[in-house]
Parts: structure tokens; sequence; C-alpha cells
């Protein structure tokens, strides 16, 4: 019983970063944003770097709190969730489309679900950063 006392938010935590992860791969590369700095001017971003970070915030409570070996384990689990969305959307763009879409609402499935195979270099990397 003290075991699992001891780990009662691992599951919320996990779910949280990779929750943050998909956000940031999925819907980060489809929006581009910016902000007018005093100094610098206009500065150009994509809006998952405003959720990426966050993950390392879970990353180091995992780690902290729960251990390394659970920490990986979530790692990868994040890992293996981005892979199978990736999947998904190769799969969801590769379809062909009903009769009904329009040649414009085929190119925005495309465009938008599209991106996220430019993301698998970005899994590579993360992996390479753990």
């Amino acid at each position: 019983m003290a075991e699992r006392g001891r780990y009662k938010y691992f599951d919320l935590i996990m779910a949280a970063f990779v929750a943050v992860l998909l956000c940031s791969d999925l819907i980060g590369v489809q929006k581009v944003s910016h902000v007018n700095l005093p100094i610098i001017g206009d500065y150009i971003y994509g809006a998952g770097v405003l959720f990426f970070p966050i993950s390392y915030l879970f990353g180091d409570i995992l780690t902290e709190v729960y251990g390394y070996k659970r920490s990986r384990r979530v790692i990868w689990a994040g890992f293996g969730a981005l892979v199978f969305a990736s999947l998904m959307a190769y799969i969801v763009t590769r379809l062909p489309a009903a009769s009904t879409m329009s040649v414009e609402q085929q190119n925005a499935v495309n465009m938008i679900f599209g991106q996220t195979l430019a993301d698998r270099a970005c899994l590579a990397a993360r992996i390479l950063d753990r």
C-alpha cells in the first residue's frame, strides 16, 4: 500500500508529459506567430516553442520525485505516442479523399497533417537529448 501512495500522481504527470509533447509537435508546427520586441523588432516563432519547454519541467519532476528509471519510461511512452501520431498522420494524408471533399479541403488536411513528417527528425534529436 505504501508503494501505491508513493506513485499517486505518476500516471497524471505521465499523461501531462505525453500531452505536452503531442501538442508541441502536432499543434505547434501549424501556427507561426510573431511578437514585436522593442529593440529586436518583429520576432517570428512557431507556436510549438510555447509548449515544448513545459515537457522539461515534467521531465525534471519525474526524475526528482520518481527516479531516473520511471522518468525514462515516461520519455519512451512520449516517444511512442509521437511515433504513433506521426504514423497516423502519414496514413491520413495518403488515404484517398471522398468525392464530397473539395480540393481545398484535401490540401488543408495534407498541409496540416503532412507537416508532422518533418518532425521525425525532432524525435531522433529528443532521444539523443535524454
